[in-house]
């Protein structure tokens, strides 16, 4: 069972999925505009949160500020395609997960 588990996690190291998803997510890293804005959202949403705790209705101010940047990042060329292959990268594991279950189920029965 070692040697299946060892193959599965090799296939997908070596998938095309995995590496594309590497890859676009060191090219982000790079990005300045991304990462000040992924930042930037970052800390308004925990300015949100702050606010909101505290019975602050201007966090709905903040809120809408977030949903702007997000709507600004989500455009992002660079971002999409990252999105895209976290998404197809995500749905690799998840048959993955699918395959060590009926496999488990499978010996239990």
């Amino acid at each position: 069972m070692d040697n299946k588990i060892d193959n599965l996690f090799a296939a997908i190291e070596n998938s095309k999925e995995y590496k594309n998803y590497l890859s676009i997510g060191k090219s982000l890293k790079k990005d300045t505009k991304i990462n000040e804005l992924i930042e930037e959202i970052k800390k308004l949403q925990k300015e949100s949160t702050r606010l909101e705790y505290n019975n602050d209705d201007s966090y709905k101010e903040v809120d809408a500020l977030i949903e702007s940047k997000v709507k600004e990042l989500n455009s992002i060329p660079a971002y999409i395609e990252y999105l895209n292959k976290m998404n197809e990268f995500n749905d690799i594991l998840a048959m993955s997960s699918k395959t060590i279950e009926d496999y488990v189920n499978e010996k239990a029965n």
